[in-house]
């Protein structure tokens, strides 16, 4: 079924191939255009009026179609491969046999001996040797005694862990910071991870005003989650000014932060004691304008959290 398809494709695509080199000709030679259908019209009323046409203009026809049927003809052919099999020569690889020749084996008798009453000793295997085929002795085989090897075991060395650090819950590590900004009459909208940054927060108010928090974040990629969402905001708004306010808290570089528009706080008590001062109040005069703000943030931050 595959191959029948690919056959059908192939057709498919010569066909197309010769009608639009055709047409090309038939064009540029005739000024006759194959896919109008007054042309084919009006070639009909020549012929039936016994007006002269081209003689070439009928062989451009038929070598068309010859070019369309044997460029079918050999595309569609079953293509089969020969497979040669290596003939190998084994004539080199036979063995050549040497008879062996068995030499009986000559015992000389061994004369009684008194028996002597001596200490245990082990005894040493004593092994005939045996003459080969050319005449020569074969020495005895020595029994070597095979000592037992103790092997100290490999020290272990401690391969650097590649299980990835446990992810954190922002919902349930970011609990009370998102509880301070529910309490202030704000409205929690998530916590995702910008540019591989985490956020704390992001909560919004009245105005067109939103928060954006982390914590333990650098200041530096702090701005970039703050210009990656400013970024959004200009490609999808239009003469409509979002008011972003962002914090950090306990970032490693507060000491060396140059950056006044980044909130810095120690601890979770400070940050509630300042948005406590700043709460946010929502009259029923916004609540229309505040729903689709609120909407609008939500796509946002669906968003951004895949990119």
């Amino acid at each position: 079924m595959k191959n029948r398809l690919n056959y059908i494709l192939i057709s498919l695509l010569w066909l197309l191939l010769v009608t639009l080199g055709a047409s090309f000709w038939f064009n540029i030679r005739y000024g006759f255009n194959i896919f109008v259908a007054q042309h084919w019209q009006y070639l009909a009323y020549m012929q039936a009026s016994d007006r002269p046409v081209a003689t070439s203009f009928y062989v451009s026809i038929v070598v068309v179609l010859a070019i369309a049927v044997l460029g079918l003809y050999i595309l569609l052919q079953p293509h089969r491969r020969k497979i040669v099999l290596p003939v190998v020569d084994n004539t080199n690889n036979q063995k050549q046999t040497v008879p062996v020749v068995q030499t009986p084996i000559q015992v000389a008798p061994v004369a009684e001996q008194p028996i002597v009453k001596e200490e245990a000793v082990t005894p040493t295997p004593q092994v005939a040797t045996t003459p080969t085929a050319s005449g020569l002795i074969r020495p005895p085989r020595l029994n070597i005694p095979t000592a037992t090897i103790t092997r100290a075991p490999a020290p272990r060395v401690p391969l650097s862990s590649t299980t990835p650090a446990a992810k954190i819950d922002p919902e349930t590590e970011y609990a009370d910071i998102h509880e301070i900004f529910t309490s202030a009459g704000f409205v929690y909208k998530g916590s995702p991870r910008i540019k591989n940054m985490q956020t704390s927060v992001i909560a919004i108010g009245t105005d067109e005003v939103l928060w954006l928090g982390a914590t333990g974040v650098k200041t530096s990629d702090m701005k970039v989650a703050i210009d990656t969402m400013r970024g959004v905001f200009m490609d999808t708004l239009e003469d409509i000014e979002i008011n972003m306010n962002a914090f950090i808290i306990g970032a490693p570089d507060a000491s060396e932060n140059s950056e006044p528009s980044i909130l810095q706080f120690a601890t979770v008590d400070e940050l509630r004691t300042y948005i406590m001062a700043h709460p946010n109040t929502l009259s029923d005069d916004d609540a229309e304008n505040f729903d689709a703000y609120s909407a609008y943030i939500g796509t946002v931050i669906d968003y951004i959290g895949k990119i």
